[in-house]
């Protein structure tokens, strides 16, 4: 019922945010005489502001761009393989078929894949990249089956299968623990599929190690009550009507609470800088929360099952998980470069969850092992923005330049 009546207010809140946006619009258009004095922009900014909390965000567009000869320009999208839950989507970079290729195994963590176009840009630099590009949960019919955590690692491999010997991969946040068991199984399996080396970034391998707000959470919250709490049906109108998922607007409101103030102050601050007229702040606001509040749902088994696995029991660091019923053997992975990558103000995955990775794979030799601690780094910095473009992307791209040397 709780998804049935957010469709039914968002739907009665239709006319008002279509007001506040023609409202605005007449305000900003070139024929308004008024449309650059201080009552107009005052109007606009106050009409803005609801009509951003109001307004649907869709899915955005990757967008990803490049440099040549000194000129910027897109890079095309093409999708290489697709499963009922994810497209394997693939950037047309310049020299491709001389460059490595690079799996970025995005968080299914209720934010799209899109969320990562910094880092694509940044590893199209020097690789060529592909992403896994999650479906919403509420957009795939019932009739395709379900997807839980193994479900996920199976996609990896596919992808890494059809990408061929010789790939790197990539994993942020949320990903990390199902690439990790993925490059163990294919070790045990197909060792030469085994990713040329593998990068964690952000991603929580052990949650009893210093654990943030979200883990201490699991300590006082019972599974079986947040998957009561959490889990609801698709209602009618869209395509996977009748599938129980963790809706994205529930994930969005728990990643706000966690970081409530400023995002007060960022909205705030987007209302002062409407009324000032300074368009540039204004902008960059803009583009990040119509990528920030484009949330998907996930399906039921894939959210309990990673909380379960990852976030309740451990299975990883305690030796017990599993992947289609059998156990996993980390002790597998043997020549595979691991190399780790963690923010010191991150969180939500705080630093020693993700190094703890090394010690979850004890045989890999210390020479092909590498770990960074990106200082001043909160969770999203970890890959994306000017740290990571700076600072950590080279050191990611000069470990893989050691592992294919």
């Amino acid at each position: 019922m709780l998804y049935d009546s957010y469709e039914f207010a968002r739907h009665m809140t239709r006319p008002l945010t279509f007001f506040l946006d023609s409202y605005r619009s007449m305000l900003n258009h070139d024929l308004n005489p008024l449309k650059d004095t201080a009552l107009s922009r005052t109007l606009s900014a106050l009409a803005e502001t609801p009509y951003r909390i109001l307004k649907d965000y869709p899915k955005q567009a990757f967008g990803v761009t490049a440099e040549r000869d000194g000129e910027t320009y897109a890079l095309r999208e093409q999708v290489v393989s697709r499963l009922p839950f994810c497209d394997l989507v693939g950037f047309q970079v310049d020299g491709a078929d001389e460059k490595p290729k690079v799996l970025i195994a995005a968080a299914l963590s209720g934010h799209h894949a899109t969320l990562l176009r910094d880092t694509v840009r940044g590893f199209a630099r020097d690789f060529a990249p592909y992403i896994t590009d999650w479906r919403n949960a509420r957009e795939v019919p019932v009739s395709e089956g379900d997807f839980g955590f193994d479900d996920y690692v199976a996609y990896l491999i596919e992808f890494m299968t059809d990408l061929g010997p010789g790939t790197h991969m990539v994993a942020t946040c949320q990903a990390a623990p199902p690439a990790l068991v993925a490059a163990a199984i294919l070790a045990e399996r197909n060792p030469e599929l085994v990713p040329a080396s593998l990068t964690l970034m952000a991603g929580p391998m052990d949650t009893r190690i210093n654990p943030g707000f979200i883990n201490k959470l699991t300590e006082k919250v019972p599974l079986k009550l947040m998957r009561k709490v959490a889990i609801k049906t698709v209602p009618r109108g869209f395509p996977g009507a009748g599938r129980r998922v963790y809706p994205g607007f529930f994930q969005l409101s728990g990643f706000m609470s966690i970081n409530l103030m400023p995002h007060i102050k960022r909205h705030a601050s987007f209302l002062g800088d409407g009324i000032k007229g300074n368009d540039d702040e204004a902008d960059v606001f803009r583009d990040f929360y119509d990528e920030y509040f484009a949330v998907l749902d996930m399906t039921e088994a894939f959210y309990v099952e990673s909380l379960e696995r990852v976030f309740f029991e451990h299975h990883i660091p305690r030796g017990v998980m599993t992947y289609r019923g059998d156990a996993v053997d980390f002790g597998a992975i043997r020549d595979m470069p691991l190399l780790t990558i963690e923010g010191d103000k991150d969180n939500m995955c705080p630093p020693g969850q993700t190094v703890a990775a090394h010690d979850i794979c004890p045989n890999i030799p210390d020479y092909k092992r590498g770990q960074h601690i990106q200082v001043g780094a909160g969770h999203y910095g970890v890959f994306s923005g000017s740290r990571f473009q700076n600072e950590i992307y080279p050191v990611v791209r000069a470990f893989m330049g050691r592992s294919t040397a």
